[in-house]
């Protein structure tokens, strides 16, 4: 089968190749997937450049996300059928044509849900969904700020918040942004361009700070976060920038002010989708994704616009994807009209 894999890490341009490889034996309890589509994500080029928490033994390909067809199913198995149309679970190394994985980390996909959605219903859904509903536990009229409000998750958890009736404090870098969060029903918006975070959010919660947070950005604005929040408080911190290409380690930092997260006794936490996945029953999982299948195929989420890429034009389909924050979400096209 075809692949896209890499046998060092460095810049995708120069050590991704097409490559034929064999397909794995079927096992006891595995079904053998055909690829249709899965997405180029910013931890598929950290992972590729040997920046990423989860590094492959090498060579390897990309790729946590997808959608395919079962095409044979191991022995004793009953489901999923051959034909069904599926995503992937917690599974690895999808950028080829064919993946062997656990039936149970396959779930089938809704029909009213198209091919390009599908492939893009797992890693950006699920973790604004386990940050709000299942790590912060939101309910109905409890508020969470979110840092890079307009980010892909960012919009996710906007729509969540219409789901789940839970409230929001947006905080964005460009004015410009504003009506992206308006539009998605965001309660309130701070511009860090134009507006005093600190001084803001003094405003916002009567100068008793922030109870609950989610952040991807790190650096200053993360630690102003972090010294804003109420007593008791949590913020969450899932991404740095949300840039595989920052190199500089001073980005990185929140310089925290410590006695403020003392006397406070809030809590500051890394976040991490993969670290999260497999720390929950698998079945509580499934269901979590099965619920945001549902939500995508009802329209009740929409993700972001999606662009198709041929495996022919990988070089192309990568150049795009290491672009700026906002544009399409890249797919790789597995499917046979594609090859």
């Amino acid at each position: 089968m075809k692949a896209l894999i890499f046998r060092e890490t460095g810049e995708p341009k120069s050590v991704l190749e097409l490559a034929e490889i064999p397909t794995p034996p079927l096992r006891p309890g595995e079904a053998l997937v055909r690829v249709l589509l899965s997405p180029i994500n910013a931890s598929d080029l950290h992972m590729v450049r040997g920046r990423y928490g989860y590094q492959p033994e090498l060579p390897a390909s990309p790729g946590i996300e997808g959608v395919g067809i079962v095409e044979a199913i191991g022995p004793g198995l009953q489901a999923p059928t051959v034909g069904t149309r599926v995503v992937f679970v917690d599974i690895w190394n999808t950028w080829r044509e064919q993946i062997v994985c656990p039936a149970d980390k396959l779930l089938p996909v809704p029909d009213g849900l198209n091919d390009s959605t599908a492939a893009v219903s797992y890693i950006n859904p699920l973790t604004a969904w386990a940050l709000a509903i299942s790590t912060h536990n939101l309910k109905e009229g409890d508020w969470l700020l979110q840092t890079a409000a307009a980010s892909s998750v960012g919009k996710l958890v906007l729509q969540l918040a219409q789901q789940y009736r839970f409230k929001t404090i947006n905080v964005i870098r460009r004015r410009e942004q504003e009506s992206i969060i308006r539009s998605l029903g965001g309660n309130e918006v701070i511009c860090t361009a134009d507006e005093d975070l600190r001084v803001r959010l003094q405003e916002l919660t009567a100068g008793k700070g922030v109870e609950r947070a989610i952040d991807c950005v790190a650096g200053a604005v993360g630690a102003e976060v972090a010294r804003n929040l109420a007593p008791g408080g949590t913020m969450l911190v899932y991404g740095a920038l949300s840039s595989h290409r920052q190199t500089d380690p001073a980005k990185f930092i929140m310089p925290l002010f410590a006695p403020r997260l003392i006397y406070s006794t809030a809590t500051v936490r890394g976040w991490w989708l993969p670290r999260w996945v497999p720390s929950q029953p698998l079945a509580d999982v499934r269901a979590a994704v099965s619920d945001l299948l549902t939500m995508l195929a009802e329209g009740a989420l929409t993700p972001a616009a999606t662009v198709r890429y041929s495996l022919k034009n990988f070089q192309e389909a990568v150049h795009l994807a290491d672009g700026e924050a906002g544009q399409e979400k890249v797919l790789l096209d597995f499917s046979e009209r594609a090859l």
